[in-house]
């Protein structure tokens, strides 16, 4: 599902669950910003439950963004120290 920015000078993120996702950023701190500055590294190949998908990992904060590589809906916002391994 796309979700609306403020500004409307960036296109809507996409979220594979809305609810969930917003609750990750909440409990995780990330903003809409912090995501879009991620998804501007560059990705590393990820799984995930549904194929393959791309990891983004934020400049400053080293916490992580999974995106589903067919569909572009991010379905995971990162804690800190969370282990992708």
């Amino acid at each position: 599902m796309a979700v609306n920015d403020d500004d409307g000078a960036e296109p809507p993120l996409k979220f594979s669950n809305e609810a969930k996702i917003r609750s990750q950023m909440k409990k995780r701190r990330w903003t809409k910003l912090e995501i879009r500055e991620a998804m501007q590294c560059e990705p590393i190949p990820a799984r995930g439950q549904h194929g393959p998908a791309l990891r983004y990992v934020h400049p400053v904060s080293g916490k992580s963004v999974v995106v589903d590589a067919a569909t572009g809906e991010t379905f995971h916002v990162g804690r800190e120290q969370y282990r992708y391994d």
